[in-house]
């Protein structure tokens, strides 16, 4: 079997959250093709994540599908950039690896965990992402009281989950971004309302129903320890980027200060990159994205370093569902698993046109497609209304 073609779909921009995914897939002389995704549809650098796929696209023309490890030991080895690693880097070697590990999956007619050395679970806890955005409404939400905080943890509990993630900084009390004012100390109004909006999801939703506080690296190490303070009385699941995701001994410093545990990952990539914060045992919890991170073949190495320190592993999921499903396979077998994360923006029409079968959780829980693969592929929406480009 030969990759024959590669072709990137660059999605045209979703109308209520303004991102583009990205979306590739590899053709083989066989008539067998994988897809994969790249982690850059939020935020800037997608264009740049494309056109790394095109240009590490043009290196795998003729291989073998099934030599993921040579193929992705090119990419880091040989194409002198790979070496200095970074966000668009591994997000095209991400994208690649994932379609080809798909290839090989559908080639052998198993589901993708099988490949990934096979069960651990029968299904994967799931919780509900970025509550603030609201929760299973057709559109996003600018919430501003505490009521609706505790209204969308509510809606979200209705709907089979027992854990939400939700950011209760990232907006002022008038539903406004609050971009300033969130490092240093924060003021006791800031505070205030951070700690009043946990307290009434805390009441909304009871004691069983765990909590995750997200802070996007929006506080520095000194906000982070001042908010993990007021934190401490509402049982948090874990606190999420609490500072920036460079510097492991600003993050050992919060953990010094709160018996939280703490988490990150969405913007650490490669076993290189997750090294010093696996080894100072800086996080509980790390969350490399399959999309960003190196793709299956690196998230499987990382998960089993993180293993070594009795680090669980949450897979980072901000895209279609093929990023989603491809989490939720690895998921399925690596055994340091603790929960999987679904995006509010999962649940919106112009995410689930994407892709087919749109797979959600049931009763808070996935499970893995049973059909060759990852199980999941792009829609003829996709088709339409993309920038395509190929390379053969």
């Amino acid at each position: 079997m030969k990759i024959t073609q590669v072709t990137i779909y660059h999605v045209h921009k979703r109308p209520t959250t303004g991102q583009r995914p990205i979306l590739v897939r590899v053709d083989t002389d066989e008539g067998i093709y994988g897809v994969g995704e790249v982690g850059l549809a939020y935020g800037v650098g997608g264009a740049a994540g494309a056109a790394m796929v095109k240009e590490l696209a043009a290196r795998i023309i003729g291989k073998d599908p099934f030599r993921t490890e040579a193929i992705w030991e090119d990419f880091f080895k040989h194409t002198f950039w790979g070496q200095g690693g970074g966000t668009v880097v591994f997000s095209g070697i991400s994208a690649i690896d994932i379609a080809l590990w798909d290839i090989k999956a559908k080639a052998l007619g198993v589901p993708l965990y099988q490949l990934l050395g096979g069960k651990t679970r029968e299904k994967v806890r799931a919780y509900a992402s970025q509550t603030q955005f609201g929760w299973n409404h057709p559109g996003r939400l600018v919430l501003t009281s505490v009521e609706q905080y505790a209204e969308e943890a509510r809606r979200a509990v209705a709907d089979g989950y027992d854990a939400i993630k939700v950011d209760v900084l990232a907006h002022n009390a008038e539903g406004q971004l609050a971009r300033e004012g969130l490092t240093g100390r924060l003021s006791q109004q800031t505070l205030r309302l951070g700690a009043a909006r946990v307290a009434a999801i805390r009441e909304a939703v009871g004691p069983d129903v765990d909590i995750i506080i997200e802070n996007h690296a929006n506080t520095d190490t000194g906000a982070a320890i001042q908010f993990a303070q007021a934190l401490e009385p509402y049982n948090i699941y874990f606190y999420e980027e609490v500072n920036t995701p460079l510097n492991p001994e600003l993050t050992l410093a919060v953990k010094d200060k709160t018996t939280i545990p703490l988490a990150a990952g969405e913007r650490i990539y490669s076993r290189w990159g997750y090294r010093p914060f696996i080894e100072k045992r800086a996080l509980d919890v790390i969350q490399p994205d399959i999309g960003s991170c190196g793709g299956l073949t690196e998230f499987l190495k990382i998960a089993a370093a993180a293993h070594v320190y009795d680090i669980t592993v949450q897979a980072h999921t901000a895209g279609t569902g093929i990023a989603e499903m491809a989490a939720v396979h690895a998921e399925t077998a690596i055994p340091n698993f603790i929960i999987h994360e679904h995006h509010q923006k999962t649940l919106l029409d112009e995410y689930t046109q994407l892709v087919t079968p749109v797979v959600q959780p049931m009763n808070g829980y996935f499970t893995a497609p049973e059909t060759p693969g990852i199980g999941v592929d792009f829609t003829e929406y996709v088709l339409e209304h993309s920038d395509i480009e190929s390379v053969r």
